[in-house]
């Protein structure tokens, strides 16, 4: 395997050692990718504790559970009975509570490794994919909880309020969303996967597509013959792997889309007025109509992917159809944040160039005969190196942008993107190195009717409040 950028933080225990969680300690716990974990250890009555670099609301909602969280990192903070110390390749080797641990013996392990010994005894559904992977692990842990299946799941977004995306059911389900960015896809070990699709991501970590690919398909052969791998029939990466598990003892292939040849087939799909609908048939010529209460076709295709799961986990798909209506979305999927002065506001985690061109799809559905004013922060320069042209490409299909950035960002590297829109065909409002001076250029741009997407990873989210604000300061006295 190529070797990658990612910051390398060297594991106490090999792969598929036991892990001993009793008390656990996380560097980084109010990561969109740790908090989860971290929430289900202590709902199992474990004693938990981390350190996060700034508290949040996230944070909060683990001290009401009884989890010891500080802001900072220091040596000291590390219990005197830690069991574990868990890390992402999000925190430096250097760290002062993982140079602890390290002096004192206690073992180091990558959040795979707890998330894997967490889901040990239950019937581990990983969630994996470039896009849609919170979007459709949402699904399923919404839709077995209503029908009352009582699922345990690690979601990497909130399913509903602050620090939600983490919960220890009763039931024998554990539904987690695997990431690959840091190759964590290769350190968890699941019964059923589903791979909602596979388009090169993540440059800074893996060398080529093909390299990208290969982790997909050394995962997927990890479940050996007993395991199901569930895989989107439209995407051309998932049709390479699942042609490449054709060959030599891997698992069962269940093929999900709008193609013909799909076990589960999508057609007459549409959303607007801020919903989706399409008819979807399975095997043995069942047909259902698949209704949601979220906007975009891409959230179609994600849903048909929790269907075809839902039947590998032999659940009752008349009552999964129903609970799976009442599905709202994970937070900062094209969900609202907020109305003012006849200006509606959505939150969009999208910042890969796929990613963008189907939230803007859907913003545009909502939009309606009013502009779609789209706040936009890039990624990390890799990835504007990588897909610059892709999103300034994706990004032109709005009726205008702001551009943001944040210290990992250049003005040059920005302005660069900016032109990117501007050959693609779109308008470019302003380039603002500070996301407050973008709120105040978007502010000054919208009217009413108008929706104003803020679009971008991080933090880019509290852009909501400041906005609504600033267009409240500007709305004239009646």
């Amino acid at each position: 395997m190529a070797e990658t950028a990612i910051p390398t933080i060297v594991p106490s225990l090999s792969a598929g050692e036991p892990v001993d969680l009793s008390r656990p300690h996380f560097v980084g716990i109010a990561g969109t990718g740790m908090l989860p974990v971290a929430r289900v250890c202590a709902e199992r009555g474990l004693s938990v504790s981390g350190s996060d670099v700034t508290a949040s609301q996230r944070v909060e909602e683990l001290a009401r559970l009884g989890v010891t969280v500080h802001t900072g990192h220091a040596a000291e903070q590390l219990p005197a009975d830690a069991t574990a110390v868990v890390f992402t390749h999000a925190i430096a080797p250097d760290n002062p509570e993982i140079l602890a641990a390290r002096e004192r013996g206690v073992p180091v392990v990558h959040r795979s490794a707890a998330l894997d010994a967490l889901m040990s005894g239950r019937r581990a559904v990983g969630v994996l994919g470039t896009h849609g992977k919170s979007s459709t692990a949402g699904m399923l842990a919404v839709t077995l909880s209503r029908m009352g299946e009582s699922p345990s799941y690690a979601v990497g977004a909130d399913l509903e309020g602050p620090g939600s995306g983490g919960r220890a059911g009763d039931g024998s389900v554990f539904i987690a969303e695997v990431d690959e960015s840091d190759r964590t896809l290769l350190g968890v070990r699941v019964n059923v996967a589903v791979v909602t699709n596979i388009d090169y991501d993540h440059p800074e970590n893996y060398a080529s597509a093909a390299d990208y690919l290969n982790a997909f398909e050394a995962s997927a052969r990890g479940m050996g013959a007993e395991g199901t791998v569930v895989l989107n029939a439209d995407s051309a990466g998932c049709i390479e792997l699942a042609s490449r598990l054709k060959t030599g003892e891997g698992p069962r292939v269940v093929m999900f889309g709008a193609s013909s040849s799909a076990d589960w087939c999508l057609s007459e799909m549409a959303s607007a007025d801020g919903r989706s609908s399409a008819l979807l048939c399975g095997p043995q010529g069942r047909q259902f109509h698949l209704s949601l209460r979220i906007p975009g076709v891409h959230q179609l295709m994600n849903a048909a992917a929790a269907v075809a799961a839902l039947h590998v986990l032999d659940q009752d798909l008349d009552l999964a159809m129903e609970q799976l209506g009442y599905y709202g979305s994970v937070q900062r999927r094209m969900t609202s944040a907020g109305m003012m002065a006849g200006v509606r506001i959505y939150d969009s985690y999208a910042h890969h160039p796929t990613e963008v061109a189907a939230d803007l799809s859907a913003a545009r559905s909502l939009a309606g005969t009013g502009r779609l004013i789209m706040l936009f922060r890039p990624t990390g320069q890799a990835r504007l190196d990588t897909f610059g042209a892709e999103v300034g490409k994706a990004l032109a299909g709005s009726d205008a942008v702001v551009l943001t950035g944040d210290a990992r960002l250049s003005e040059a590297s920005l302005r660069e993107l900016s032109v990117s829109i501007g050959q693609a065909g779109g308008s470019v409002l302003a380039v603002e190195t500070a996301r407050e001076d973008a709120v105040v250029c978007a502010s000054k741009a919208a009217q009413a009717d108008d929706v104003v997407v803020l679009m971008g990873t991080g933090d880019l989210s509290e852009c909501g409040l400041m906005l609504r604000r600033t267009l409240a300061d500007m709305a004239p006295v009646a």
